[in-house]
């Protein structure tokens, strides 16, 4: 998110396990794919993409991270694009999907823009610190 500073945030299993529960609680599907090195099968990307309970109307991509030292790779655009493919196998009447971008997150914006997502608006966050 640019310069914006949330502080620390450490996402350990308790938070993600938080986070699936809060979606589905409000009755949205969680879908994620993770990409995983299989020398030691640790997790070293993810994407997420939340769908509408009944599957119609928009999806929304959440987050995408790859670790440091697996980028460059193509991990960020092969997790996204299969989580294109499978949501579009799994919800046929979905109308569209959503992301955000900051702008200064210039991989993941051309990855965005190679996949054919136009901007629809933009948003600006400000911060003050007191």
């Amino acid at each position: 998110m640019d310069d914006t500073d949330f502080g620390t945030v450490t996402w350990d299993v308790d938070r993600v396990r938080s986070a699936a529960a809060a979606v589905a609680a409000r009755g949205d599907l969680l879908h994620t794919v993770a990409a995983v090195d299989e020398s030691d099968a640790t997790i070293v990307g993810f994407t997420e993409l939340v769908v509408p309970g009944d599957g119609k109307g928009d999806a929304q991509h959440y987050g995408t991270g790859v670790l440091p030292e697996h980028r460059g790779h193509g991990l960020g655009r092969w997790m996204k694009a299969r989580s294109i493919l499978r949501a579009r196998e799994s919800h046929p009447g979905l109308e569209g999907l959503l992301t955000d971008t900051a702008d200064s997150n210039t991989h993941m914006r051309r990855i965005n823009d190679e996949f054919g997502y136009e901007p629809t608006h933009k948003s600006v966050e400000y911060q003050l610190d007191l």
